[in-house]
């Protein structure tokens, strides 16, 4: 009986982890709903769309960075964590290649192999990931998830925005050249750098300052999620049909990036916290900036917009699936 009512409990609180954690999901889908709904009723245009992703990349996303990245780190935590930081890297670049053949594999059209590529070693790791860590291992795991947080969005505004800009330039394009380096220089990463400069040097901003950066900077969320709706709104559903590239990019987003975390891990000295949340972390749906830089870029923006919104319909079924092998695993 004393055994029977343990593994009651124990269910009872896994339940409670995976409501707690799919919360983040919901509120997504509700935002996205917002935009969406606006949108067919006419408040946005193609005008408005392309001035919500300017708002957010140049805006709201570099202030953003510098608050929850001075906020959450020190350069001792920094130096302390670094090592750990080799499965994150590893992990990603080896998604990334996985993608690029994947891409070749399943023929993705040009305007999206870019997105198709990033998608499979860049995660939502702060707005899903963040909860989802918090309410499975609790506030120790927050460290770890911001560990994953920072690789995840050097990886996206250096490797990921060159993926989505060589898609608009020649086949010839290269990732240092001064086309394209000038676009990388963006001002999210800008902000990044910035946030990391302040962190080293332990320069505190002013309070009146920084509450500033923090009110613009959280817009960037809702934000991005509205754009995704208003660009899903001009997607006819009717004809949506789960397409190659669409097929590939779940694949990519909740098979491939998770199990090359798991398949490193024999291979490093990693904690077994930053083990699971480095899992959760590649678990989670695609990164909601995406389908902002396709705008910004001339690329398929729709495509980014409805892999963004399916990956998070998906991750309703697929993130308690990667809770659940966490905690038997380790």
């Amino acid at each position: 009986m004393p055994d029977l009512v343990v593994r009651f409990k124990g269910s009872g609180i896994m339940l409670n982890f995976v409501i707690q954690a799919l919360e983040g999901i919901f509120t997504i889908i509700f935002i996205v709903g917002i935009g969406y709904v606006l949108s067919k009723k006419g408040w946005f245009d193609e005008r408005s769309s392309s001035l919500i992703a300017r708002l957010v990349t140049t805006v709201s996303l570099p202030l953003y960075m510098v608050t929850s990245l001075t906020k959450n780190f020190t350069a001792e935590r920094l130096a302390k964590m670094a090592p750990d930081m080799l499965l994150p890297v590893g992990s990603m670049l080896l998604a990334l290649l996985i993608g690029k053949l994947a891409a070749r594999l399943f023929k993705v059209q040009k305007g999206r192999r870019g997105i198709f590529c990033t998608n499979y070693f860049i995660a939502n790791t702060m707005f899903i990931g963040l909860p989802v860590n918090l309410a499975l291992f609790g506030d120790q795991s927050i460290p770890s998830v911001m560990l994953y947080y920072i690789v995840n969005t050097i990886f996206f505004w250096t490797l990921g925005v060159h993926n989505i800009v060589a898609d608009t330039e020649s086949s010839q394009a290269k990732i240092f050249s001064p086309a394209v380096l000038k676009k990388l220089l963006s001002p999210p990463l800008l902000g990044f750098f910035v946030a990391l400069l302040l962190i080293l040097a332990d320069i505190k901003l002013p309070r009146f300052l920084f509450n500033s950066f923090q009110y613009v900077g959280n817009l960037t969320t809702p934000m991005s999620l509205i754009f995704i709706g208003i660009e899903i709104s001009r997607i006819s559903l009717r004809s949506f049909n789960f397409e190659k590239d669409i097929i590939g990019g779940l694949f990519g987003r909740f098979v491939i990036c998770p199990l090359c975390v798991l398949a490193l891990v024999p291979f490093m000295t990693v904690s077994d916290m930053s083990i699971k949340v480095f899992t959760m972390q590649a678990a989670m749906p695609a990164m909601t900036q995406m389908a902002i830089v396709a705008k910004q870029y001339g690329v398929d923006s729709q495509y980014a917009a409805a892999l963004s919104f399916i990956t998070i319909l998906f991750g309703l079924l697929v993130i308690p699936v990667y809770m659940t092998i966490v905690n038997i695993c380790f």
